[in-house]
């Protein structure tokens, strides 16, 4: 599976979607006292079971998690568009 389904996989995939979005509803809480490393831990495990990725960092502006898969540094993270929280990806080719 190239980087593209990889991307495809994980944003329609509702495990996925749904645990990034809870994970937010939390953070919006709880940014004051917890650790954002934890939070993506949590992310990249998710993640992680639609296909193999290294976890590089939590993010905390925007909220999610940057993966390394087959070359290419992914961010994936969520969006607030009006009233709905949209998770979105972004890559980058590493060097």
């Amino acid at each position: 599976m190239n980087n593209a389904e990889f991307i495809n996989k994980v944003i329609y995939n509702k495990e996925v979607s749904n645990t990034f979005a809870n994970l937010w509803n939390r953070w919006q809480d709880e940014k004051e006292y917890e650790d954002i490393n934890e939070y993506g831990k949590v992310l990249h495990g998710a993640i992680n079971k639609i296909d193999e990725c290294m976890l590089f960092k939590a993010t905390k502006k925007p909220f999610g998690v940057k993966v390394y898969r087959a070359g290419q540094l992914i961010h994936f993270y969520m969006k607030r568009k009006g009233s709905y929280l949209v998770m979105c990806a972004e890559t980058k080719p590493t060097k």
